[in-house]
This record gives C-alpha cells, structure tokens and sequence, in this order.
C-alpha cells in the first residue's frame, strides 16, 4: 500500500499542535488524577476525553494558523476556550448525573460522594487544561507566524506561456511569489539565499550545465520538482488546463488499483454510514416533519446521476426546495436560489439533506468520500466543454469530497474546472487519512453551519 502524503506535509501545523494538544491533555488528566485520587486513572477514559478535545478543537479552528496578532484574534481565542470547557464539561456532568435525573431514578447510589468528587475533579482538570492548552496553542501561533511563515520567493524555470498559465491557476488561491527565468537562462546568478524552491517546466529543455547547477542547488536544500508535482504539494489539486497529454494523468491514476486501499474504504463506508444513521435518527425524524410541515409536499426526492464507471445510478435526498421545482426544465442551482424552502435552507447549510444517500452508500452505489456525482444530461454538456472530466468516474461518487470542503460555490464553467482540479487530486492520493481529513473537514462545516457552497450543478430539486 502506498501512501501518499503531501497534503499531510502541508498541514504539518495543524498536525504538531494537536498532537501536542493531545499529550497535553493526557498528561494533566492522569497527573490530576493521581494527586488527587492516590491511584492511576483510566488510560481509556483520558485517551477518549483528549482525542474528544482535539477534535472540537479542530472544529472550532483552535489549530489554525494565526495571520496577525490582535485583540480581535485573542478575544477568539479565549471564546472559543471557554465554549470547549463548557462544552466538556455538560457532557461529562449529563453523562455522570444526566441519567438518573432523565429516568427518574432516586437510588442514592447515583448519587453518592464518590460520583461528586470525580465531578469536581473533572471541572478542576478541564479548567487546568483549557488555560494550559491556550497559551501553548497561541505561543504556537506566534513561533509559527515569527519563524516557520517566512515568505521566500519560487523560480518557475520555464517558457513564458506556461509561467503565465501557472499564475492564472494560483490567481484564487493562496498567494505565493512566482518569478519566470527563461530555460535558456544562466541560473548561477540566483540569491539562492531568498529561494524556497524552483520549479522545472521540462528537465529535458535544460542545458547540461544548468543541470549540474540545479543539482547542486538540490543538495544545498533549495527543492527542485517539476511543476505538475509542485503544483500537486503547494495546492493539493491538479489543473487539467496544466495537463498537456493524457499519459501525465495515467501515470497518477495508480492509486486506484490498490485493491486494499479501496477494502479498507469499503469497511470504513458500511461501519461510518451505519453509525451516522443511528446517531441522526432523531435529527431525520424532525427533518421530516418540518419538511411536510412547511408545504405538505414530498420529503424525498431521488435523481438519476453517473455513477462508478459511468453507471447510472438513483440517489435520494431531503427536498430542500419548493414542489415542481423544475417544471420547466433542468435549471442551474444558485447560491440564493429563490425556489430553496425555509427548511432546505436549513439543511442544506447543515448538509442533513445528504442523509439518505447513506443508504446508497450501504448498498455500495456510492462512498462516503469520492467525487460528487453528476447528472448524465449536464454530464453530458461538460464533456464537451471540460477535457478529462469523465475521470471522476474512475470512483465511487461520495456524497461529500476533497472538492466540497476546499472549493467555494461555483456559478461558471470555470469553477467547474477548479472543483475538477481538487477531484482528480483526490483520486491520484487516495488514502484512508485523507477520507479521515476530509470526513473531519465536513464535520466542521455541519456544526459551524457554513453557507451551501456546493456546486452550480448540483441538488437541483
């Protein structure tokens, strides 16, 4: 099994602050414990309670980079520290006392001492972590922004045409200074004191002694990479506008034959979706019931859409707009499209309209994570106007995916192409963390209740 790990490389931030959050938080639990309590607590108990803590932290956006240090950005911090204390401590306190008080039971063996101490000791412990825990996570931002965000220049080392196609790829992305040097430029006047890397158009256009310079400059540490793969590192997407013949994508597309990468996605599909299902049952009923509520129409409603290999497939979903929506004829889906209902406002934001595609997921016509299926009528248009898009289907479709939790809602052809960037991405480093990134990624965006920034195509009914 191959495992692909830019992507992991590039949030190496994200990753040292909560394992270091995480150490933190086992650390103090235990120490607390055995001051206390004269006896070693449960490793169990302080793994969950610290792997629970890092993932609201990252939901709450506790390990993100901090840009600029303000009262503003402080004042975040200290909120968001104080919703996390809150937050651990209801559900520990519902758990321990919850219970008895739901079901009305009065045995005093509910409520004995013992259960009150471990309760005073878990609103001590917590306390104790969230203001530990703050000030490493800010200091961290701090070193972070001082030391490792230093911005250094790359050399793009190549034709004037394919420099320019590079700037437009980067133009709604994260900015990075791109200088041209012609290929049949010197290099051996560059301050390679102020280059982070250079990226190579072609290794076969280069003269032998710009070789042995760019050779020398590799072993002094300036990384050197052709641009579809720096591209791939810097961006974690692939332009088919970047792609100039169809070998440079076969070559990527390896990852899918790893039959034991795709097992393991199975598994994690069934086991996922089976829990989803119970723990939201009661979010489906009350989505129901608003929904007949509000116009006393369908709650469902399924469409045809491509599936693996080009089959067609059925899937069904929470209606989110008004009855007979498209009456006349396939309409493109808008950010404020005025046929979405109150309802489907609601849990198009939230993305509860996507529950019932969990039941296409069991059945294997679709994967958790994959890219979104479309429907074979604009399928159809975008074939003629998108080369490659029919890649996509080299996969399951999901019903969530690298595209919808990295590209914003798309109204052009052109943000098409992007969201297509971030698919074929995903396909060429399929990996069971990268699933577990992006399921995170869109835990984050139900609970924050980020605006429906799917694309134009999608959800048309």
């Amino acid at each position: 099994m191959k495992l692909n790990i830019p992507w992991i490389v590039s949030r190496r931030n994200v990753l040292i602050a909560a394992t270091l959050d995480f150490s933190l938080c086992v650390f103090l639990y235990e120490f607390v414990y055995q001051y206390e309590f004269d006896s070693e607590p449960s490793r169990l108990v302080s793994n969950t309670f610290a792997f629970f803590w890092i993932v609201v932290s990252y939901v709450l956006g506790r390990y993100e980079k901090t840009k600029k240090i303000s009262f503003v950005i402080i004042s975040k911090v200290i909120i968001k520290s104080i919703f996390l204390l809150f937050l651990t401590n209801t559900i520990y306190l519902f758990i321990n006392w919850g219970y008895p008080l739901l079901f009305f039971w009065t045995d005093s063996n509910f409520f004995n001492s013992d259960l009150k101490d471990l309760s005073n000791f878990f609103i001590r412990v917590t306390i104790y972590i969230v203001l530990a825990s703050t000030i490493l996570q800010f200091n961290l931002g701090i070193i972070n922004k001082n030391f490792y965000e230093q911005k250094k220049i790359w050399i793009f080392y190549g034709t004037n045409k394919k420099f320019k196609e590079i700037l437009n790829e980067t133009s709604f992305t994260t900015k990075k200074s791109i200088f041209w040097l012609s290929n049949k430029d010197d290099i051996s006047s560059l301050d390679v004191n102020n280059i982070k890397g250079i990226i190579i158009e072609d290794f076969s256009l280069i003269n032998q002694e710009n070789i042995d310079l760019i050779f020398k400059l590799k072993l002094r540490g300036i990384i050197i990479d052709d641009f579809l793969s720096w591209f791939e590192t810097q961006f974690h997407r692939m332009p088919t506008t970047l792609i100039e013949n169809k070998y440079q994508l076969l070559e990527k597309l390896k990852s899918t034959q790893d039959k034991y990468q795709i097992r393991i996605k199975r598994i994690g599909d069934i086991i996922v979706s089976i829990f989803i299902l119970l723990v939201t049952f009661p979010i489906t009923i009350i989505t129901c019931i608003s929904i007949f509520i509000e116009d006393q129409g369908p709650i469902f409603y399924s469409q045809v859409r491509t599936g693996h290999k080009g089959e067609r497939i059925k899937i069904y979903k929470f209606r989110s707009m008004v009855i007979n929506a498209e009456e006349f004829g396939v309409q493109w889906s808008t950010s404020k499209d005025e046929r979405i209902t109150k309802v489907g406002k609601i849990i198009r934001a939230t993305r509860l309209d996507e529950l019932p595609q969990l039941f296409s997921v069991i059945k294997g016509e679709m994967s958790l994570i994959g890219p979104r299926p479309e429907r074979p009528e604009i399928e159809e248009s975008i074939l003629k106007k998108i080369p490659f898009y029919n890649y996509r289907n080299v996969l399951k479709p999901g019903i969530s995916g690298w595209a919808q939790v990295n590209y914003p809602y798309g109204s052009s052809i052109r943000d098409t192409i992007n969201k297509l960037s971030y698919d074929i991405y995903y396909i060429n480093h399929i990996s069971f963390l990268l699933d577990i990134l992006i399921l995170f990624k869109t835990i984050k965006i139900v609970f924050t209740a980020r605006a429906d920034k799917r694309n134009k195509f999608e959800d048309l009914s």
